[in-house]
């Protein structure tokens, strides 16, 4: 039965508990860096990023290059500010916790050339533009606080302790699994030296979870573009994607019922951060059979990340001290979907124009490697997954006089996943104006986004899920010459 000891063992080796680790590196990770929510300039998000086949506006050219060909005047912009404000509900059990937080980023800059086209011919202009946009705000945070209703991490450890004799196999213990020996969250079965039970299953303790991640993925793009006769535009953009992003996790179980029981806390705090650089390539062409009309096409290419690099640490807590610091570092490569877009402007009288588009990505087509492991798993649950997300997207922009303009958006994003393990789909509306004259512009946008996510605080075969419901708002202000 349970040993007496309470020292910590000196030499315990240290390897990764998968069951309860959130290291990256896994059909989550894959999934987190594959998706996009293009952000960008208020002039685009306050029309719903609806601007694939409208064009000359910057952030348009992660979506459909050939936008770039629509400028006729050299364009800088930037937009200084993107305030979000995040108010995040937890549902664990029969228990509700909420969140909030505000956070602030540059949202982009960048500066298009328009060169006079080839005298005597069609070829009316030429465009080079550059700068960024944020296509990715990994920006949020959410608390869970409730009852366990008869569920233990002790369950997972005790799993993992099948087999490892407590009296003579320390050595062959992570620093987790002592630490849950030490912390009496586990114990032998009677008259057994190798078989393990959680001394909590079916005991109600007090659970609670801090989730906070921060960052975002940002698009270094190149782009070129030309306009023949009025009619026919199109545009290649080289895209360097960023990612920038950390998740700060904590974790505790807490006996605050079982007075006489030696158990009191274990907590588990964990910081995940991962950096990486990709590249992509985007082809686009937009037409226009009539004044009034633009219809345009785009393509992505995959993007590969060549060296996605995992910094990884735990820090464990309780009753009797501290675990062993788990520290992990791996780099492996990344290689995300294709996207496909097709879009869709109307123009009335040079005054208002109402876009619509349509974007899908395959993410069962996400793949990771690395010649250090092997990644066979991991992408056998992308295929099982993850499927089909399409996404659709309709904007309207009026002017109401020569300077002022007001905008409005709606965006639909359906969940990635293959069956209801999870629901990634997403609601977004927007609104906006817009103030213009012959050199100087300035945007303003309000944008509010509404999305869900399951969430298990360890091994969800041994935890009920948690429902997070996300509600995002955020304010733009993007000011601009053109000359």
């Amino acid at each position: 039965m349970k040993k007496s000891i309470k020292t910590i063992i000196l030499g315990i080796s240290i390897f990764s508990l998968m069951h309860i680790s959130i290291n990256a590196q896994n059909e989550i990770d894959a999934l987190r860096f594959s998706e996009i929510d293009w952000q960008g300039s208020a002039r685009f998000m306050g029309a719903g990023k609806a601007f694939g086949a409208v064009g000359a506006e910057f952030s348009a050219l992660n979506i459909n290059p050939a936008s770039i060909g629509l400028y006729k005047k050299c364009e800088v912009t930037f937009t200084p500010m993107t305030l979000s404000v995040y108010k995040n509900t937890s549902k664990y059990n029969e228990s509700s916790a909420l969140a909030q937080a505000i956070k602030y980023n540059v949202g982009s800059a960048g500066v298009v050339f328009a060169i006079p086209g080839i005298s005597s011919t069609l070829w009316k202009k030429f465009q080079i533009g550059f700068g960024f946009n944020r296509i990715k705000n990994y920006n949020n945070m959410f608390s869970i606080d409730g009852r366990s209703n008869g569920n233990t991490i002790g369950s997972v450890f005790a799993l993992a302790a099948e087999g490892l004799n407590y009296k003579t196999a320390f050595d062959a213990w992570s620093s987790e699994l002592y630490t849950a020996w030490d912390s009496f969250l586990i114990d032998t079965l009677p008259g057994s030296e190798t078989s393990y039970i959680p001394v909590f299953k079916g005991k109600d303790l007090h659970h609670t979870a801090t989730v906070t991640r921060s960052g975002g993925n940002d698009e270094m793009i190149f782009s070129f573009g030309t306009n023949y006769d009025d009619k026919l535009f199109m545009g290649a953009t080289v895209g360097v994607p960023v990612i920038n992003f950390t998740e700060n996790r904590v974790f505790m179980e807490e006996n605050d019922q079982y007075k006489d029981h030696e158990f009191i806390y274990y907590r588990m705090t964990d910081k995940l951060r991962v950096r990486a650089t990709g590249i992509n390539l985007k082809l686009g062409i937009i037409y226009q059979p009539f004044n009034f009309l633009r219809i345009g096409v785009a393509f992505h290419t995959p993007t590969y990340y060549n060296k996605v690099k995992d910094d990884f640490v735990r820090k464990i807590d309780y009753n009797h001290g501290y675990g062993e610091e788990y520290k992990n570092s791996f780099e492996y490569t990344l290689t995300t979907p294709l996207r496909a877009t097709g879009n869709l402007a109307f123009f009335i009288k040079q005054r208002a124009f109402i876009s619509a588009e349509y974007e899908f990505a395959h993410y069962g087509m996400a793949l990771m490697y690395s010649n250090k492991y092997n990644f066979g798993e991991e992408n056998r649950a992308i295929q099982e997954m993850f499927g089909f997300s399409h996404i659709a997207r309709i904007g309207a922009e009026i002017n109401l006089t020569q300077t002022f303009s007001l905008r409005a958006g709606y965006n639909y994003v359906s969940s990635p996943y293959k069956d209801d393990i999870n629901d990634g789909s997403q609601h977004y509306a927007s609104a906006g104006f817009g103030f213009r004259t012959k050199h100087f512009f300035g945007d303003f946008a309000y944008t509010f986004n509404i999305s869900k996510e399951n969430y298990w605080m360890y091994d969800r075969s041994f935890v009920n899920t948690t429902h997070n419901k996300f509600l995002t708002h955020r304010i733009l202000l993007t000011t601009g010459v053109r000359f």
